[in-house]
């Protein structure tokens, strides 16, 4: 199989950070080396291995090794069982795992044989049921790892990195610092002089959003060694710095970030409650914690009361009304919450937890999806768009998740997107929305139907 494109879980890696530059990957199992091309011609340090196109390819230990659609094509249990030992043992930071799972593709008219099938090609294909896919880590690795896509999981042996990882998945998307720089002429300190704030322009700008981000000021280990030699270079202190920057931002715009923070860490550690192995904090958290909350025992309270909160229907309610007023979602005509992907991180704090919970259990789709919350019965369903460029986007399985059993399916359904102006908040005069009026009307839909179900 020849790809021009990442696969979904080395594009997951580089979309959340893991992979990154300076990062080294390994691929065990790489087939033909697509990730491996493109990743190099990016700037990664890559290599991998295979034991067919690759044999000869010596296995080498990485910061992130990849496990990719691996384990699915080995018939024998205790083959699959060392590859994911040896995996494992070559990963500094991040293990990669990725398989085929139930209801991916259909399997009728398949032969069955031991625990998987032989495909058309006369080759094996075992579909793992996703939970059993996580128990198979977790029994072998002795560790319990994060869901990052439904068949996909991350094994971290650094828990610093994975509490950074899991906080970043959680957290309130911070606002652009764009939006300082011509305030910043305005209103920079007295105490320095404007050749000073002129000639670390940029360095300030990256300071400002360390300090929105974290909603305190950051410790010297903390910053990028780059940005301290240009700090060197101009001669001025990181205290000099860091005064003018934080004299940039407004009491009001700092204090709503370390209210912002103050939430991120509250859904972080009531989502840590889920999995007590996930709990561990870095020592950037322990500082955001310290300064925010006074001690970690108060933090913990909070989080608790927040999680338990979760199973309050009026609140959840309210935070679903509060979501619908500020546009950021639609509610279908049984009362479902519905939005983007894209939408997750600015929504309050309550609806992130509780779709933190869903992505506990199940990990995010690579493709662009929508989620479909129903907190009232304690289900979600993520619905992958096949076409999201097309006026009537449609798609062809949901990823279903029930809260209460703690399972997750994948099922064929098709449908078609209806309301996709209102899920993108494009504008009241747009050729979308007449497209999407003229169908409705054409079918006789209510307004209130966000998809329709294809035969």
């Amino acid at each position: 199989m020849v790809r021009h494109s990442l696969s979904q879980p080395v594009s997951l890696l580089v979309r959340h950070g893991l992979l990154r530059a300076g990062v080294s990957i390994f691929d065990y199992g790489c087939g033909q080396g697509d990730d491996l091309r493109v990743l190099v011609g990016g700037g990664i340090e890559a290599t991998g291995w295979d034991p067919h196109f690759a044999p000869d390819a010596v296995k080498t230990a990485a910061d992130v090794v990849n496990l990719g659609f691996v384990l699915n094509v080995i018939e024998r249990p205790e083959e699959r069982v060392e590859a994911l030992k040896e995996a494992w043992n070559l990963t500094r930071t991040v293990l990669a795992i990725s398989t085929m799972i139930v209801g991916q593709v259909p399997v009728s008219g398949l032969s069955p044989y031991r625990d998987g099938y032989v495909t058309s090609r006369g080759t094996f294909q075992k579909y793992f049921k996703h939970a059993e896919l996580r128990h198979l880590i977790s029994h072998t690795l002795g560790i319990e790892p994060v869901a990052a896509a439904p068949g996909i999981f991350f094994a971290f042996r650094n828990n610093e990195e994975l509490a950074e990882y899991l906080l970043s998945r959680r957290s309130w998307r911070n606002a652009s610092t764009t939006g300082f720089q011509s305030r910043r002429e305005r209103t920079a300190s007295r105490a320095a002089r404007p050749d000073v704030a002129e000639r670390i322009s940029d360095e300030v700008s990256e300071l400002i959003e360390l300090l929105l981000e974290r909603g305190r000021p950051p410790q010297i280990d903390e910053l990028p060694a780059r940005l301290l030699d240009r700090l060197a270079e101009q001669r001025v202190s990181l205290g000099r710095a860091l005064d003018i920057a934080r004299s940039t931002i407004s009491h009001e715009d700092f204090t709503e970030a370390q209210d912002h923070r103050r939430e991120d860490l509250i859904v972080h550690r009531a989502l840590s409650m889920l999995n007590p192995g996930h709990g561990s904090s870095s020592q950037g958290i322990s500082r955001d914690i310290r300064v925010l909350f006074g001690s970690q025992g108060e933090l913990a309270t909070q989080a608790k009361d927040y999680l338990f909160g979760l199973a309050d229907a009026d609140r959840m309610r309210s935070a679903v009304e509060k979501a619908v007023k500020a546009k950021m979602g639609v509610l279908d005509d049984r009362g479902r919450f519905v939005f983007t992907a894209e939408t997750l991180n600015n929504l309050p704090g309550a609806l992130r937890c509780y779709a933190g919970c869903v992505t506990h259990l199940s990990g995010e789709p690579a493709a662009e999806f929508i989620y479909r919350l129903d907190p009232v019965r304690k289900c979600a369903t993520l619905i992958v768009l096949d076409d999201d460029g097309a006026e009537l986007p449609t798609s062809s399985h949901d990823v279903r998740i029930d809260l209460k059993r703690q399972d997750v399916s994948m099922v064929e359904k098709r449908r078609r997107l209806l309301r996709k102006a209102d899920l993108y908040g494009l504008g009241p005069k747009t050729k979308q929305r007449g497209a999407e009026k003229r169908y409705r009307e054409a079918n006789d839909l209510a307004e209130t139907a966000v998809f329709e179900t294809i035969s």
